[in-house]
C-alpha cells in the first residue's frame, strides 16, 4: 500500500480524529484518473494510504483481505461496475463510506447510485469536491457508528438491570437463607445460561476448607457434586478472601497441573468465581461454570455477577445476624435501587404514569375548549375523571408482604384496564391509587356506567400464593366544565369526592360538587390552625363528672377537650380530632391533656384530701401504640405527684384487636402503675351487634 503523508491543515482537522493515516482504496482502470484522485488528496494535504485496483479480481481481493477507511471507485470499470464493487463491499462487512467518482454517468444516474447505497459522488471534472465529500462521508459515518455503539451501550445496560432486578426480586420474596441462595443459582443460571451456577461456603470458621453447599437445579451432575470439596477453589483462597474474582476464560490452559483432573472430571471449560463478602466477611465463593464449550464472559455478565455476589452477601449476613440474636427477622428491605422509570409509564404495572395521564388530560381540556368555540349545533366535547384508591389495601401489604401487594397491583391493573371502553386512558399515580380519564362521554351516565363495571370486575377474589384475596375501590368521579383551565384541577376535585366516598363506605362512588371543595378547603384551615392551637392557649380541658348511682357522690372527672378557636367560636371536637389523628397532632393533644387532667385533680385532692377522686382521659390509637407512651405517663405522674391508682386512661376496643400482643404488654405496664385502662365506645367496633 503506496503511503502519502504531510501537515494536516483546516480541512483534515474536521475529519475524525486517529492516529494512524486514512486507508484508501481507489478502484479505477485508468491510471491518469487514478492519479488525479491521489493528487486531489494530495493537495488537501491529508495523511493517508492507498491501494488501487484496476479488475475484478483485485477488487474482490482487496475487500475480503484488507480494511479501509473509505472506497472512492469509478462506475464503468472493465468487466464490472460502480454497483457491482458496491455489492462487495457489503459482503466484506465493511460499513465504510463509498465514494462515486465518475465523468460518465450523469447525475441523475449517480443519484440512482446513491439510492442503492452508494455514500456520495463527484464528477470527475469537478474533483476538487473529493477532499469536502470524503470528509462529509467520514465525519456520517463516525457519527453512525458513536450512535450504534451508544444504543448498544443501553440495551447492555438494560439487559444487566433487568437481570438484576429480577434475581434481587427473588431474592427478596423469602427470609429463609437456604430459599435465598437456591434462587439466586437458580435465577443466575437461567439468566446467562450456564452449565452450573453453585455457590460454595466454608462449614464452619475452624475449617479451611469449601463445600458445594449450592447448585442451580440445572446444573450437570448436580447430586453427585452436592457437600464436595473441590480444590480449585482453595487453590485460589487468598485472592478470593482479599475480594479479588477469578475469571478463567480457558480453564484446562489457565489452571495448574495439579487441578487438570478435577478440571476434565467435571468437564470445566471456563469458569468464574465471584467472592462472597459483606465488609470484612468473607461469606463464601459464587461460582458460575460452562461445560459445553468454551466461553469467553464478557464485561457485563462479569459486572452482572459482581452485583448479585453483594446483594447474596449482604442476604447471608442478614440471616447470620437473625440466627446469632434469635429474634423475629423484619422483613427484607426494598429494593435498594429502583430501575429506572420508563418516562412516561409505571414500571411495575406498565400503566401509564403521572406524567402522561396530565398530557392527555391536557389535550382533552383544550379538545373541550376548541369544541365549545364551534358553532351550533356542534355538540359539547364530555370527558370524565375517575380518581380510584384501593380500600384497606395496608392489610394485605402488612399480612402478606410488598412482593404479594405488588403483585395484587398488578392484577388490579389488568382488571382495570378490562373495564375501559376504547380511547381511555388508566394511570397508576402511585401506591394503590390509580385515575381513569373516559373521554368523549355523553353524560354522568356514562362515567357511573364504567364505575359500576370497576365494583363489579374487583368482586371477584384474586387468588395470591394460595390466599383468596378481595379487594375493593373507593372511587371519586368529576366531570369537565368551563372552569376547569388544568389538569392538576380535576385530579383534585376527583380525589376529594374520593374520599367523600371513602368516608361514606368502602367500594362505594361519590361524584364531585361544589360543596366539597368548600369543606375541603375549611379542612385545611382547621389543620393549620390547629398545628398553632396549643402553643396558643386555644386549647381547653372541660371535667365532666363522674357520680356513683349508689352514692350519689362524686367518684372523680372525665376530661374532655374542647377547641376554642379566636374567629370560628367553640369547635366540635368531632371535627378537629379526625384532623387531629391524620396529622400525628393528636399525640400532642393527648400528652397536653394528660397533664392539665393531673395538674388539675392534684388540685382538688388538695383542696378535698377526704375525697378519693379519679381522673380520667382518653388515649388515641396513635398514641397507645407509641414507643414513648409509658415514660411520658411515668414523667406527668412525677411530675403532678399523683399516685397511678388516680389515673384511667380510655381506649377503644379496636386499639386492643388490632395489636393483641403490644396491647397486652402496655396493659401489664399499667397494671404494674396501678393504672386503669377503660374501653371507650364499647359495643361500636368490633363487639357491635351489626359488625
Amino acid at each position: 500500500m503506496t503511503s502519502y503523508s504531510s501537515a494536516l491543515d483546516r480541512t483534515q482537522e474536521n475529519l475524525p480524529s486517529s492516529p494512524n493515516p486514512l486507508r484508501v482504496l481507489i478502484i479505477e482502470d485508468v491510471d491518469e484518473d487514478a492519479e488525479l484522485i491521489i493528487l486531489t488528496l494530495e493537495s488537501a494535504n491529508l495523511s493517508f494510504t492507498y491501494d488501487i485496483a484496476c479488475t475484478a479480481n483485485q477488487c474482490q481481493f482487496l475487500l475480503s483481505s484488507q480494511k479501509y477507511d473509505v472506497v472512492v471507485s469509478d462506475y464503468r470499470l472493465l468487466g464490472f461496475n460502480g454497483l457491482e464493487v458496491l455489492k462487495w463491499l457489503k459482503d466484506s462487512n465493511q460499513d465504510i463510506p463509498f465514494i462515486l467518482n465518475t465523468g460518465s454517468l450523469g447525475e441523475e444516474a449517480a443519484v440512482e447510485c446513491i439510492k442503492a447505497g452508494m455514500t456520495d459522488y463527484v464528477l470527475k471534472d469537478r474533483l476538487f469536491r473529493l477532499p469536502t465529500v470524503m470528509e462529509r462521508a467520514l465525519q456520517e459515518f463516525e457519527l453512525r457508528r458513536q450512535k450504534k455503539a451508544a444504543i448498544a451501550q443501553i440495551h447492555r445496560q438494560a439487559w444487566r438491570e433487568t437481570i438484576l432486578n429480577r434475581i434481587v426480586q427473588a431474592m427478596r420474596e423469602t427470609l429463609v437463607l437456604e430459599a435465598v441462595l437456591q434462587t439466586t443459582v437458580n435465577q443466575l443460571h437461567e439468566a446467562l445460561t450456564l452449565s452450573r451456577c453453585g455457590i460454595v461456603q466454608p462449614r464452619s470458621q475452624e475449617d479451611p476448607q469449601l463445600y458445594v453447599q449450592y447448585l442451580s437445579e440445572g446444573s450437570a451432575n448436580r447430586e453427585e457434586l452436592l457437600g464436595k470439596t473441590c480444590d480449585f477453589y482453595n487453590h485460589y483462597r487468598e485472592a478470593l478472601l482479599q475480594d479479588q474474582h477469578i475469571i478463567l476464560q480457558d480453564a484446562k490452559a489457565q489452571l495448574p497441573e495439579s487441578l487438570q483432573a478435577t478440571v476434565a472430571e467435571y468437564s470445566i471449560h471456563s469458569m468464574i468465581l465471584m467472592p462472597l463478602r459483606y465488609q470484612q466477611s468473607y461469606l463464601g465463593v459464587l461460582c458460575l461454570q460452562q461445560c459445553d464449550r468454551q466461553r469467553d464472559w464478557t464485561e457485563d455478565e462479569v459486572a452482572v455477577v459482581k452485583a448479585v455476589a453483594d446483594q447474596g452477601a449482604i442476604a447471608i449476613h442478614q440471616v447470620q445476624l437473625y440466627q446469632q440474636v434469635q429474634a423475629e427477622l423484619a422483613e427484607r428491605q426494598r429494593i435498594e435501587a429502583q430501575l429506572r422509570h420508563d418516562a412516561f409509564h409505571d414500571a411495575l404495572t406498565g400503566l401509564p404514569n403521572r406524567a402522561l395521564l396530565i398530557n392527555r388530560l391536557e389535550h382533552a381540556l383544550q379538545l373541550a375548549q376548541r369544541r365549545s368555540l364551534r358553532p351550533a349545533p356542534t355538540p359539547a366535547y364530555q370527558f370524565a375523571v375517575l380518581f380510584l384508591d384501593l380500600d384497606r389495601f395496608k392489610v394485605v401489604n402488612d399480612s402478606l408482604g410488598h412482593t404479594v401487594g405488588d403483585r395484587l397491583l398488578q392484577k388490579v391493573a389488568q382488571q382495570l384496564q378490562s373495564c375501559l371502553r376504547i380511547g381511555d386512558t388508566i394511570a397508576r399515580l402511585g401506591g394503590d391509587e390509580f385515575v381513569m380519564l373516559l373521554e368523549d362521554i355523553q353524560d354522568i351516565s356514562d362515567a357511573i356506567e364504567v364505575t359500576l363495571r370497576i365494583h363489579r370486575e374487583l368482586k371477584v377474589p384474586i387468588l395470591l400464593d394460595g390466599h383468596e384475596v378481595f379487594i375493593s375501590t373507593s372511587i371519586g368521579i368529576t366531570l369537565n366544565s368551563p372552569h376547569y383551565t388544568e389538569p392538576d384541577q380535576l385530579l383534585r376535585d376527583a380525589d376529594i369526592a374520593m374520599y367523600r366516598a371513602k368516608k361514606r363506605s368502602r367500594g362505594s362512588y361519590e361524584v364531585f360538587n361544589a360543596s366539597m371543595h368548600t369543606h375541603a378547603l375549611r379542612q385545611l384551615q382547621l389543620e393549620s390552625d390547629l398545628q398553632r392551637a396549643i402553643e396558643r392557649e386555644e386549647l381547653r380541658v372541660y371535667y365532666q363528672p363522674i357520680i356513683s348511682l349508689e352514692t350519689h357522690q362524686i367518684e372523680g372527672f372525665e376530661a374532655l377537650v374542647r377547641w376554642e378557636h379566636p374567629e370560628q367560636g367553640m369547635i366540635s371536637p368531632g371535627e378537629f380530632i379526625p384532623i387531629a389523628e391524620d396529622t400525628e397532632l393528636i399525640m400532642a393533644i393527648d400528652l397536653w391533656v394528660l397533664q392539665e387532667a393531673c395538674r388539675q385533680l392534684d388540685a382538688w385532692l388538695a383542696e378535698f384530701p377526704q375525697m378519693p377522686l379519679t381522673m380520667s382521659t382518653n388515649l388515641s390509637g396513635k398514641q397507645f401504640s407509641h414507643e414513648a407512651l409509658i415514660s411520658q405517663i411515668d414523667q406527668v405522674l412525677s411530675t403532678s405527684g399523683l399516685s397511678g391508682s388516680c389515673l384511667k386512661l380510655e381506649i377503644t376496643e379496636g386499639v386492643l384487636i388490632e395489636n393483641a400482643e403490644v396491647a397486652a404488654a402496655i396493659l401489664r405496664q399499667f397494671q404494674d402503675r396501678s393504672i386503669q385502662a377503660c374501653l371507650d365506645d364499647f359495643g361500636t367496633g368490633y363487639s357491635s351487634l351489626s359488625y
